[in-house]
């Protein structure tokens, strides 16, 4: 006896990930995606997978709303 279904199908599986999930789309200098390609590599790691891992670490070491950004292009 199997664990029991969670979607009825392979599309309503996507949509629910889809609903939980948000994309956004950036802009980067030349150098600093040749830098992450760089890391990326070297880790072996999809560099979708650095950005977010990177995010993540932003996000716990610093209040951005109360220290504000470190720099602006």
């Amino acid at each position: 006896m199997g664990r029991k279904k969670l979607y009825s199908s392979d599309a309503e599986r996507v949509a629910a990930y889809r609903a939980r999930k948000a994309r956004t789309e950036i802009t980067v200098d030349r150098s600093l995606m040749d830098t992450l390609d760089e890391i990326a590599d070297y880790l072996k790691v999809d560099k979708s997978v650095l950005v977010r891992s990177m995010i993540k670490f932003a996000l716990t070491n610093r209040n951005y709303k109360t220290q504000g950004l470190t720099h602006y292009e």
